[in-house]
C-alpha cells in the first residue's frame, strides 16, 4: 500500500507526498470555510482515493473544487474519481477533450510511443499505476479560462493563473495571498516530449520573474518532496539563470560550456548542474515545440 501521508504547511493549505514508483504527484489542499479546493486530482482513482482517505483522517471537508495545473495524466486520471468542479486553463481542456476520445489499452499506448505522441516513461507508469484502464474515464474539466480565475472560499482566496512553461504551455499555478502560498505545479521542470529533456531561457526566464514577483514564503512543486522556502527558491533561481545565461552566451559546446559553469556558479558541477546545463543545451537545438496531442 503506498505511503501517502497529508502535511500541513498553513493554517489552510495542505500537501499530499508524491510518490515515484508509479509517478504520483504532490496533491495540494486549500481548506476554506467555502469549500476545500484541491490542486491535481492524482495519476488514477486510487491516487484520487488515497487524496480523500487522508483528508477523512485529518477530519477536513471533502473537496469542492479542484484545479489541474496541466494536462499530464499523472496530474488528472484521478477526475472522474472525485466529484467536484473543476477548471484548468483553456489549453488544457482542449488537450483533455482530445485524451477522453483515445484509447488506453496497452497496443494503443504502444502505439502512440511508436508514434512520438507519447513517451516510454508515461506509457510504464500508467501500466504500472492502472494495469487494468478498461474502466478508466478521462474527465475535462468544466471550467476554463485564458489568463486568470480567483476563487473565494471566503476566509481564503484562491487565484489559478496560466503561465505556461518549457514543461508544458497550458501550465498553470495556484496562488493562496493570504497564506503565502504557490502551489507551482510540474511549470519549472523541463520539456519531456520533445527529445531530451529541455529548457529554454524565453521560457523559464519570465516564469521565474513572475513567480518571484509574488508575496510567497512557500513553493509547492509537483515532483518536490518538500515545499520550497523563499530563500531557497531565490538561490535555485539563481542557479537556473547562470546556467541558462552562460548555455546561450557560450552557444552549442558542452565540454566548454562545463568547464567554465564551476566558475560561473562559484561551485564544482553536481550532477543536477550537469542535467540543468544539458537541458538548456536542448532547448538551444529546439527552441519551439507544439503539443503532443
Amino acid at each position: 500500500m503506498p505511503d501517502h501521508s497529508l502535511h500541513q504547511l498553513t493554517a489552510h493549505t495542505w500537501w499530499l507526498n508524491p510518490l515515484s514508483d508509479t509517478d504520483r504527484p504532490t496533491l495540494g489542499v486549500v481548506v476554506g470555510a467555502r469549500g476545500t479546493l484541491v490542486i491535481d486530482v492524482g495519476n488514477s482513482p486510487a491516487h484520487a482515493h488515497a487524496l480523500r482517505a487522508a483528508l477523512h483522517r485529518h477530519h477536513l471537508p471533502a473537496p469542492r473544487f479542484a484545479a489541474f495545473t496541466h494536462w499530464h495524466w499523472d496530474h488528472v486520471f484521478g477526475a472522474a474519481t472525485i466529484d467536484v468542479l473543476t477548471c484548468a486553463s483553456t489549453e488544457t481542456q482542449r488537450v483533455m477533450r482530445v485524451m477522453a476520445a483515445l484509447d488506453w489499452g496497452d497496443d494503443a499506448l504502444a502505439a502512440r510511443v511508436a508514434a512520438g505522441s507519447e513517451i516510454a516513461f508515461c506509457r510504464d507508469m500508467i501500466m504500472r499505476e492502472i494495469p487494468d484502464r478498461a474502466a478508466l474515464v478521462i474527465r475535462p474539466p468544466e471550467i476554463a479560462f485564458a489568463s486568470e480565475l480567483t476563487l473565494d472560499l471566503s476566509d481564503v482566496t484562491c487565484r489559478r493563473i496560466h503561465v505556461g512553461a518549457d514543461h508544458r504551455p497550458d501550465a498553470i499555478v495556484v496562488v493562496v495571498p493570504q497564506e503565502r502560498v504557490v502551489f507551482i505545479g510540474d511549470a519549472l521542470y523541463d520539456d519531456l516530449y520533445h527529445g531530451p529533456r529541455r529548457l529554454t531561457t524565453g521560457q523559464l526566464f519570465p516564469l521565474l520573474d513572475r513567480l518571484l514577483a509574488l508575496d510567497a514564503d512557500f513553493y509547492i512543486a509537483g515532483h518536490d518532496l518538500e515545499p520550497i522556502g523563499r530563500q531557497q527558491f531565490v538561490a535555485d533561481a539563481v542557479v537556473l539563470r547562470t546556467i541558462g545565461h552562460t548555455t546561450a552566451r557560450m552557444g552549442n559546446d558542452r565540454d566548454a560550456l562545463l568547464a567554465t559553469l564551476p566558475a560561473a556558479l562559484g561551485t564544482p558541477l553536481s550532477e543536477d548542474h550537469i542535467a540543468i546545463a544539458d537541458a538548456f543545451l536542448a532547448g538551444l537545438r529546439l527552441p519551439a515545440v507544439s503539443s503532443p496531442l
